[in-house]
């Protein structure tokens, strides 16, 4: 259990000008790996986390550093490192929406999954980690289907149109522009419908893409050129690209607000790295908000979700305790017990079912034993000479040792 570690860099310690600048991505340890060593990495708009397994703490900060430009010394309090026990509870409660800027948010689970399947990709990942985040996963629907927290599914997007609602009141005669169409600005453009906006645009780099989201809503799909026009347009904006540079600047905002005649505008940035430049919000009447600024918003919506959070906890405790024993069971020794143990409860069926007690089911049971005894004797003897946690965890799967084998066939 103490071999997995997890360096969390997150919105509760860091600020925006910090998660902006580190951006993981499991090909990026590759250096740092060697036999035994596994690493994960998750990326989202509120947190950078890197789990691994053999690698030394001081080399992961050196290596988040050199990533990202921080200075080691910045990194160290805006930070969490957890190990062992706690780093597992981290990582299911992540998983489940439950350490989210938003408690109890949906679309942390798919974007773990997608950093899964990079790290699989990546070749990070082996039987300790991919253990750890199937169990993860497994969890997060526990949560899902035994709790009621995402009963009403909410988002950082979705508070993002809640705060433009609180400011302008009744949106249904406002001009709004989102730029972006990934998974975010679709999750904005879908609330903003759903609260009355009838004059939505939508602003993409690939116009395709900006069409097709414009199509299902109803919106007016607009060329990315066309940007400065809309910004003089509409009066609430809220951005979501995957620009790893600000695309909303000073300069232009400058211009923009000339044109508007410094009529009020509302921007709201929920993009990392930021879509927006932070001195924009200098520009009289323009009003800026980025992702740290929805913190109040969100607090005001989470007393339901809390109650509900305190139920997944005890979920999550039960996780990590039946993960905790498949970790202690990962040795030779205990495997190799288990499997006599097997044969004893298979042969003891079979005597109970088909023959009468007596001396000649004594022997016979005897006989039973010994003969399976000598069919896992290969087994035994090949874990004996070669325990590595591989040759283990796939001997427990194959004779089904554990209540939850199947967790590794399951997302």
């Amino acid at each position: 259990m103490n071999r997995i570690n997890c360096l969390s860099i997150n919105y509760r310690l860091a600020p925006i000008e910090i998660r902006e600048k580190v951006r993981f991505s499991p090909r990026d340890f590759h250096d740092l790996m060697h036999r035994d060593a596994e690493v994960y990495t998750l990326t989202t708009c509120n947190r950078s986390e890197v789990y691994w397994t053999d690698i030394e703490d001081g080399e992961i900060f050196r290596k988040t550093s050199e990533l990202s430009g921080v200075p080691e010394a910045e990194l160290y309090p805006a930070s969490e490192l957890f190990k062992g026990r706690e780093a597992v509870r981290h990582l299911f409660t992540v998983a489940s929406g439950l350490d989210s800027l938003v408690i109890g948010e949906n679309q942390i689970l798919g974007q773990a999954k997608e950093a899964y399947k990079a790290a699989l990709d990546a070749g990070t990942t082996s039987v300790f980690l991919n253990k750890a985040l199937h169990r993860a996963f497994r969890t997060s629907k526990r949560v899902r289907t035994e709790t009621d927290i995402g009963r009403y599914p909410v988002s950082v997007a979705s508070e993002a149109v809640e705060l433009a609602c609180h400011i302008f009141g009744d949106i249904k005669g406002s001009s709004v522009l989102v730029v972006g169409a990934g998974e975010m600005a679709g999750i904005a453009a879908r609330r903003l419908k759903d609260r009355g906006a009838k004059d939505l645009s939508i602003i993409n780099r690939t116009l395709s893409t900006a069409c097709e989201l414009a199509e299902e809503l109803g919106g007016i799909p607009k060329p990315f050129e066309g940007l400065k026009e809309e910004l003089t347009r509409c009066n609430i904006v809220i951005s979501s690209t995957g620009s790893p540079t600000p695309i909303i600047t000073k300069p232009l905002m400058d211009e923009v607000m000339k044109l508007r005649r410094n009529d009020p505008l509302i921007l709201i940035d929920i993009a990392v790295p930021r879509d927006v430049e932070p001195d924009v919000g200098s520009c009289y009447n323009c009003y800026l908000y980025d992702i740290d600024s929805l913190k109040a918003i969100v607090d005001r919506h989470a007393t339901n979700r809390r109650e509900e959070a305190d139920k997944a906890g005890a979920i999550i405790s039960a996780e990590v305790e039946l993960f905790e024993r498949w970790v202690n069971s990962l040795n030779a020794q205990d495997t190799i017990r288990d499997l006599f143990g097997l044969v004893d409860s298979i042969v003891g069926d079979e005597i109970r079912q088909g023959v009468p007690e007596g001396t000649e089911a004594a022997l016979l049971e005897q006989k039973m034993q010994a003969s399976l005894k000598r069919l896992l004797h290969r087994v035994v003897s090949f874990l004996k000479e070669h325990p590595t946690l591989a040759n283990i965890e796939n001997t427990r799967r194959i004779f089904q040792l554990d209540a939850n084998y199947q967790d590794r066939h399951k997302g």
